[in-house]
């Protein structure tokens, strides 16, 4: 029994070609060790966000209102309230014991607050990763109608041993070894016409080291296949993008709606948050009424001038007083607790709000008219615009599922070269050569489903028609709120206004009559009880008629918001 010993020598018996055929796989394994770090995670990452972000920079110049600074995502934020003035807290008695809670807090302005909620708020930073998502949807979209590339290889050693007869009872131990390996490298493309071009180099090479011999088989590949009716246009081949393209376009859209919205909703919680404390100090003042009212009343009871029954009344509405104040205090922290996760403050974050928003609120009158808003509403709302643009997205559908009921009729041609047998390089014969041509007709026998698609769209071109028609009623359905809003807020306040007034005259006097012993307890705690409500009546609607305000901007598309998330009413440029 024998062994190759010239194999198994190796490499220390490889030959000059036998070394350059394993200086190949050598090469690659270096190549790729290099290359590797380059295509890193953290490179696939800086990528992907050097092209969405390229793209959104690209479709922000079509939507108003919406910068590139607004959709780039930030790294992961960390609240930091140090630029805050500490608050001045001159009178926390009427908090009770919560008075300690608010030692040492921040006091956030309305601005301020806006801004932080920009930046930290977990809805408005998820607003931003849809659209970064919808950007990257994008991308893909683009890559697949770009020349697609693709190489590869492979290799392989082999040592094959068996038993070789020589003679009668004589054998021998043949041992084959072999290297082989495989390399491709081509590309796809998608052209805008429906065309596929497609391009592919494959080299085969097989070295049997015993002998010193060596096969190569190379082989190039090309072929294009075009459409001529169904598949075939421009139209049809880039649907796909299109529709990408107007969908990003839709969402910076409604992005930019969701940003007035959002405003106006920190906005409300904030105005909300104020009026609960507003509340917490009348039901106080309210309590300490009661407080000096019972006292007084047991010192009249002293000298008979009360009955027990007049003084159990007034005890016991100071306890229902006491105990709506401890209930409007554990409201107001509720709110307040709720407003930080609104603007993305941790929950335990020492803040309170600048009471003084409240009292720079005036009643305000739009200084335009309703039927002016009407219009600029209808040139302004970036929804009535998509609903425009999804009609003749429907439209396009249409035409796209009428090419889908053609005939198919594809036009190939596919040339071919390959190596001579007897190369050793992967070289290619040209004159070693293939070209073919072939029409491939498809006749539209079965096209059920290529029916429903076009009837279908026909239908949801008449449901897009419907949705338009129903955006803009709505539109102006909302706007006529605003106003009906506006107004009956303006009138609840000269209600509450002469309320205030008149049950403030009310408790004075019941009080005069108290300590003359001829009032009545009942008469004293109605009044008391009535001048906290018209108090609270009077914060509300002050409030509520600046929120229905900014909700009618908001409803027209012209409350424009700034980067740092201040806003701006802007009538120049919508005005009929």
């Amino acid at each position: 029994m024998q062994n190759d010993k010239k194999a198994g020598a190796f490499p220390l018996g490889m030959g000059r070609c036998e070394a350059q055929d394993w200086r190949m796989p050598m090469l690659l394994l270096v190549l790729a060790a290099l290359i590797s770090p380059s295509c890193s995670p953290q490179t696939y990452h800086a990528r992907a966000d050097r092209e969405a972000y390229a793209v959104l920079s690209e479709k922000t110049t079509e939507v108003e209102n919406v910068e590139p600074g607004d959709v780039f995502l930030p790294e992961t934020p960390t609240v930091d309230l140090a630029k805050l003035k500490s608050a001045n807290l001159k009178d926390g008695e009427f908090l009770g014991t919560a008075a300690r809670e608010e030692s040492g807090a921040k006091e956030i302005s309305l601005s301020e607050a806006v801004t932080t909620a920009i930046v930290h708020g977990r809805s408005y930073l998820s607003a931003r990763e849809q659209l970064f998502l919808g950007a990257l949807d994008l991308t893909l979209a683009r890559h697949r109608l770009a020349p697609v590339f693709d190489a590869g290889g492979s290799g392989t050693r082999a040592t094959d041993s068996r038993l070789a007869a020589l003679g009668a009872g004589m054998t021998e131990l043949v041992s084959t070894n072999t290297f082989s390996q495989t390399r491709t490298a081509g590309f796809n493309w998608l052209y805008k016409t429906g065309a596929r071009i497609s391009a592919d180099f494959t080299q085969d090479f097989l070295r049997i080291m015993t002998g010193n011999r060596s096969l190569n088989d190379s082989d190039l590949a090309v072929s294009i296949v075009q459409p001529l009716l169904r598949g075939g246009g421009t139209a049809v081949t880039l649907e796909a993008l299109t529709r990408e393209e107007r969908n990003l376009l839709y969402d910076l859209r409604d992005f930019a709606d969701f940003r007035r919205a959002f405003v106006v909703e920190v906005v409300g919680d904030y105005y909300g948050v104020l009026r609960a404390r507003d509340r917490v100090h009348n039901a106080y003042l309210a309590y300490r009424g009661f407080v000096k009212n019972v006292e007084r009343e047991e010192a009249l009871a002293d000298e008979n001038r009360r009955t027990q029954n007049q003084l159990a009344r007034l005890r016991q509405a100071k306890l229902q007083s006491e105990s709506r104040w401890i209930d409007s205090i554990r409201g107001y922290q509720t709110l307040l607790d709720e407003f930080k996760i609104t603007i993305g403050v941790p929950v335990d974050t020492r803040l309170v709000l600048d009471e003084g928003e409240l009292d720079r609120l005036t009643i305000e009158e739009p200084p335009i008219t309703k039927d002016q808003s009407i219009e600029i509403a209808m040139v302004s709302r970036p929804d009535l615009v998509t609903a425009n643009d999804l009609v003749d997205d429907a439209l396009r559908q249409i035409k796209v599922a009428k090419n889908g009921l053609l005939p198919g009729l594809d036009l190939s041609l596919d040339y071919n070269s390959v190596s001579d047998p007897s190369d050793t390089t992967p070289a290619i014969n040209w004159d070693r050569r293939r070209w073919s041509s072939s029409v491939d007709l498809n006749l539209p026998i079965d096209r059920k489903a290529e029916r429903n698609i076009y009837r279908a769209t026909l239908v949801q071109l008449d449901r897009a028609k419907r949705s338009r028609d129903l955006a803009y009623d709505r539109a102006r359905l909302e706007i006529y709120d605003s106003w009906r809003a506006l107004e009956q807020e303006r009138q609840n306040f000269k209600i509450a206004e002469e309320g205030v007034a008149l049950a403030s005259r009310r408790l004075e006097e019941q009080i005069l009559l108290a300590e003359l012993g001829r009032g009545a307890a009942l008469d004293l705690v109605d009044a008391q009880e009535d001048l906290v409500d018209a108090q609270n009546q009077r914060t509300a609607t002050v409030v509520n008629h600046t929120l229905a305000r900014l909700r009618l901007w908001r409803d027209m598309g012209i409350l424009y918001i700034n980067a740092e998330g201040s806003w701006v009413e802007k009538l120049e440029r919508e005005s009929p």
